[in-house]
């Protein structure tokens, strides 16, 4: 199948290629700054999570909002996001419970870790646990200390969702919900300016700038006429924002002020250009890459490897009387094969058929209701694979 063409549903197949960006910069930063002057700029792994997961979501909340009571549609929208969402997280807190207690020499009590567990679970506590206790992986919440960017997301769900559902059902359309979004998105940003280092990072209000980037982009695209000629992004245009991202992830300083100023402005107008080009007539050769088998499979498994990539490291950091390599490569077998027992037992069971609402073709842009589609799409949409959203 060709997973560039215009019409198919290698658009899936890019949106993983994107999160396989996003993910390898975490990974960048976490595994390897340690150890070489470089990839501090992988931070800007978590703002690429951020646009895109802004815009999936809003695409999926407007083009299947329907006419229906919106604290009905809201409630389903929470309830999808538990079940995508909890068990892979529950999988989480219980088995490095279990892994703490079986080696004792890591230097936590698994009964500790199951208390942090807990505020993890608790979701909208834990990264003002961690704020509150004045630090980030140790000793606040670990070995969890990367669940603070899905507590900043639950609070955009618990607000966003029911804004856009109400602002659809009073009838504002698509374009004026976008400028809207753009604004306050732009308010959020330059607000979160003046905060220090740390409220600024793990904070919700810079978050919050970067998920509604990705809101008011899908807004936009849903706002063109269905009969409108296909989306065009200059050619050079996708070539230059991965290499942008590329760059920053390995140059990027570690101090906080580019970060604030470049980075993040960096990675939100990068991946709105990247997101472009893939629902764009003509996305060239970054399209194709980013829809590569081995690129969206790691995408896919993007969700569980976040959780579980540094676990096994804090886990075996302290273990006396192996080598460092000999740990590392332990390490990194381990996060192996948690993330894909975490992906194949805990997510994809859960998993809905949503792809085909993130078609560049489903709902036509700018309709005013839910996508129609004939008996015999509706069969291609349940035989389809499911898709993380």
């Amino acid at each position: 199948m060709d997973r560039s063409g215009p019409t198919n549903a290698g658009r899936f197949d890019y949106l993983d290629g994107l999160r396989a960006v996003a993910i390898s910069a975490v990974l960048a930063l976490h595994w390897l700054a340690w150890y070489v002057p470089f990839f501090h700029g992988g931070a800007i792994g978590v703002d690429v999570f951020f646009v895109l997961s802004g815009f999936i979501i809003t695409t999926m909340l407007w083009r299947t909002r329907g006419t229906g009571r919106v604290l009905t549609a809201y409630g389903s929208f929470l309830k999808r996001r538990v079940v995508r969402l909890y068990p892979a997280l529950v999988g989480l807190v219980v088995v490095s419970a279990l892994l703490f207690w079986l080696v004792p020499a890591s230097g936590l009590a698994p009964g500790e870790v199951g208390r942090r567990g807990l505020l993890v679970l608790a979701q909208t506590t834990s990264v003002w646990g961690a704020m509150q206790e004045g630090s980030f992986l140790v000793p606040a919440l670990a070995p969890f200390g990367v669940t603070w960017s899905l507590a900043v997301e639950w609070y955009f769900y618990l607000l966003w969702p029911l804004l856009l559902l109400a602002a659809a059902r009073r009838g504002w359309t698509a374009r004026r919900t976008a400028h809207v979004t753009t604004g306050v998105g732009a308010g959020c940003y330059l607000l979160s300016l003046g905060l220090s280092p740390f409220w600024f990072y793990f904070g919700p209000t810079a978050r919050f700038a970067e998920l509604l980037a990705g809101c008011a982009l899908a807004l936009y695209l849903q706002s063109r006429p269905a009969d409108a000629a296909p989306l065009r992004v200059p050619a050079a245009a996708p070539a230059l924002a991965l290499t942008a991202l590329a760059l920053y992830v390995v140059l990027g300083p570690e101090s906080h002020g580019p970060y604030r100023w470049a980075g993040v402005p960096l990675a939100v107008s990068a991946t709105l250009v990247l997101i472009c080009a893939g629902y764009s007539a003509h996305g060239g050769p970054v399209r194709a890459l980013l829809s590569h088998p081995v690129l969206t499979y790691v995408g896919r498994l993007s969700y569980s490897l976040y959780l579980w990539h540094t676990v096994p490291f804090l886990l075996l950091a302290d273990v006396p009387g192996l080598p460092m390599p000999v740990l590392g490569m332990l390490a990194l077998s381990s996060v192996a094969v948690l993330t894909l027992g975490s992906y194949y037992l805990l997510e994809r069971p859960f998993l809905r058929p949503r792809g085909d609402v993130l078609s560049p073709g489903a709902g036509k842009p700018g309709g005013s209701g839910r996508a129609r589609t004939s008996p015999r799409s509706r069969i291609r949409i349940l035989r389809s694979r499911p898709v993380r959203t």
